[in-house]
């Protein structure tokens, strides 16, 4: 259970002031079908974290622990400094969906290209790789996605322009950063 919280906790800290929540934003405000729209981001995010998670408990049992702790604790500094060069994301590049009958679907594929390869997909391989069991922290990681997501559906469109983006993406770069620093001072001792 600790396992679980622990990946809830740190992809929902990667999530802040993503893409992720600004096609949430998007989506909903042009299909207007909110329920089909969650429907899909959550397959889509369980699907890419629980991908993500197996792929970590594989990179486990495939490189030493020292070098995995070492790559794992730049990974998190990267992904701080990552965080901090982000300027934002606009609506243009958003793709407009074209179809309102497939709302489910235009969401399902939406969100699961957006987490390819995205911090917090990389978050949750990290976490695999060094927490057990990999299915928590894939299910962990999914729900953190999908609870920091999920209310972008509903609330974000009226309050996007009210939102500190920039204060967002730096206080969640500062808690990368101390993770990372953190885990990389474990393993030089």
């Amino acid at each position: 259970m600790e396992t679980l919280l622990i990946a809830m906790a740190v992809v929902a800290i990667a999530e802040l002031g993503d893409k992720t929540q600004l096609v949430a934003i998007v989506l909903a405000g042009r299909l207007r079908r909110p329920l089909l729209i969650a429907a899909g981001m959550a397959v889509a995010l369980g699907f890419m974290h629980g991908l993500a998670a197996f792929a970590g408990r594989w990179l486990d049992q495939l490189l030493p622990d020292r070098l995995l702790g070492w790559i794992i604790g730049t990974g998190f500094c990267l992904m701080a400094l990552w965080m901090l060069r982000s300027s934002g994301h606009s609506r243009a590049n958003v793709p407009r969906p074209s179809s309102q009958r497939h709302v489910f679907l235009i969401a399902l594929f939406t969100f699961a290209m957006l987490e390819f390869g995205d911090k917090s997909q990389l978050t949750t391989l990290g976490l695999a790789a060094v927490l057990d069991p990999a299915w928590q922290v894939g299910l962990g990681a999914a729900l953190g996605s999908i609870m920091i997501n999920l209310p972008m559906i509903w609330l974000g469109y009226r309050l996007q322009n009210q939102l500190p983006q920039r204060l967002i993406q730096r206080c969640a770069a500062a808690l990368f950063a101390l993770i990372g620093a953190a885990v990389l001072i474990t393993q030089a001792l």
